[in-house]
C-alpha cells in the first residue's frame, strides 16, 4: 500500500477464541506476520477453560484480550469486539482461521476501490489446502446460506473478484461504524446462521458485499466445539440440529416481507415436513419442536425485530434470494437414498422458486 497515512484507512482486528489451544495462536501470529499490519489486535475470550487467554498474554503482550467469563456465542463476541475497536476497518476472524500473509493488504486494496460494506477473502481448508471451503454466500429462498463454490477444488475455480449477497461469519473485512449502525450481528443467533441474518440485513439495507478470492485464508476445524461441530461422520449433533432448524425459522420471520412468506408458503411447509422427516431419521424430532416452539414463545421479540427492519429496508427479497440445491453439511447424507432423496426434493422446490420468485416481494 503507497497511501498516505492521512488518507488510508486504519485496521484491526478481532478474534473470537473459544478453547482454541495452539490454533489460537497460530491465529495470532498469521495477524502479526500480515504484509499490512495491523493497528490493534483484539481477542474477544468467550469463556475458554484451556488456558489458552494465559497463553496468548505470555507470546502477545501486545495483544488486547477481553475475557466475558462464559460462552456467550459468536454474535455478542464480535459485538463486543466490534465496540471496542478504535479501527476504521476490522478484520473479524475466528479461532481456527489463519490468513496469509498478503490477505489484508490485497483485502485493504479491494475497499479502496469498491468501497463494500463486506469483504470476504476465499477460504480454503486446512490440511486440504487445495480444497475452497467457501468465498462468499448467498441466502437460498428455503432459509439457508449457501456456500460459493463450496468444497471444491481451487484449480476448478476462476478467482474472479466480485460483488456477492452474503458472508459467512468466520473470516471478513468489515467497516465497523456501517456495521454498528446497521446494528452489528443479532445476538438471537447465539450459533448458526448468525451470517445468514446478518447477511440478509446489511444486504437489505443496500449495503455491498465484495469477495475478495485473491485474499486467501485458510481453515483449519479439527475436532470443533463439543456438540455443536459436525466433521461428517458420527451421530448428528442435537444442539447444531437445534440451533439450525431454529435459527433458519428466525431468519426468515425476521426478513421475509408478508408477501413472500405468502408467496413462498407452499414450497416452505414442504420443507418443513422434509425437515422433521430428516429430524425423524437423525433423531433430533424434539429439536424440530423444541425450534417451533421457541418462534411461538418469542412472538412479540420477533415483531419487535420485523418492525425495526422494515423502517430501514432499501431492497426486495428478489434481489437478494437465490435458489438452487438446498445446502447441506458434508457427511450429512449417509446413504444414496437419502441423496436421491435430496435430489428429487431439490426439484421441486427449485421449479416452485422459478415460477415464485416473480411475485416475490
Amino acid at each position: 500500500m503507497h497511501q498516505s497515512s492521512v488518507t488510508r484507512p486504519s485496521v484491526g482486528a478481532v478474534v473470537v477464541n473459544f478453547n482454541g489451544g495452539e490454533r489460537i495462536l497460530k491465529v495470532l501470529d498469521a495477524l502479526e506476520r500480515q504484509q499490512h499490519s495491523l493497528a490493534q489486535i483484539i481477542v474477544v475470550d468467550n469463556g475458554s477453560e484451556d488456558q489458552s487467554p494465559a497463553k496468548i498474554r505470555a507470546l502477545f503482550p501486545s495483544v488486547r484480550i477481553i475475557e466475558l467469563g462464559a460462552n456467550t456465542g459468536l454474535a455478542n463476541a464480535r459485538n463486543v469486539g466490534l465496540r471496542a475497536s478504535q479501527t476504521t476497518l476490522v478484520f473479524i476472524v475466528d479461532h481456527d482461521i489463519y490468513a496469509d500473509e498478503h490477505c489484508i493488504a490485497i483485502m485493504m486494496r479491494a475497499y479502496g476501490a469498491m468501497r463494500p460494506a463486506v469483504i470476504c477473502p476465499r477460504i480454503r481448508l486446512l490440511p486440504q489446502r487445495e480444497i475452497v471451503q467457501v468465498e462468499g454466500a448467498s441466502p437460498h429462498f428455503l432459509g439457508t446460506l449457501i456456500l460459493r463454490h463450496g468444497y471444491q477444488r481451487a484449480e476448478s475455480i476462476p478467482a474472479i473478484a466480485q460483488y456477492v449477497d452474503g458472508s459467512p461469519g468466520g473470516c471478513m473485512l468489515v467497516e465497523r461504524e456501517l456495521v454498528l449502525d446497521a446494528g452489528g450481528f443479532d445476538e438471537l443467533f447465539f450459533f448458526y446462521l448468525e451470517d445468514l441474518e446478518f447477511s440478509l440485513r446489511l444486504r437489505g439495507m443496500g449495503h455491498r458485499f465484495w469477495c475478495e478470492p485473491a485474499a486467501e485464508v485458510f481453515h483449519e476445524p479439527a475436532a470443533g466445539t463439543p456438540g455443536l461441530s459436525f466433521r461428517g461422520q458420527g451421530p448428528y449433533p442435537e444442539r447444531r440440529a437445534y440451533f439450525t432448524m431454529r435459527n433458519r425459522l428466525l431468519a426468515m420471520l425476521i426478513h421475509y416481507r408478508a408477501r413472500t412468506l405468502l408467496v413462498l408458503l407452499p414450497v416452505l411447509v414442504f420443507y418443513e415436513v422434509a425437515a422433521l422427516a430428516a429430524a425423524l431419521r437423525k433423531g433430533c424430532a424434539v429439536q424440530w419442536l423444541r425450534a417451533w416452539q421457541w418462534q411461538f414463545g418469542n412472538a412479540r421479540t420477533i415483531v419487535q425485530r420485523r418492525r425495526a427492519v422494515r423502517r430501514r429496508r432499501t431492497v426486495d427479497d428478489k434481489k437478494i434470494l437465490v435458489g438452487g440445491p438446498p445446502p447441506l453439511a458434508p457427511g450429512f447424507l449417509t446413504s444414496p437414498a437419502e441423496k436421491r432423496m435430496v435430489s428429487w426434493f431439490s426439484r421441486i422446490v427449485n421449479g416452485y422458486w422459478a415460477v415464485a420468485r416473480h411475485w416475490v416481494a
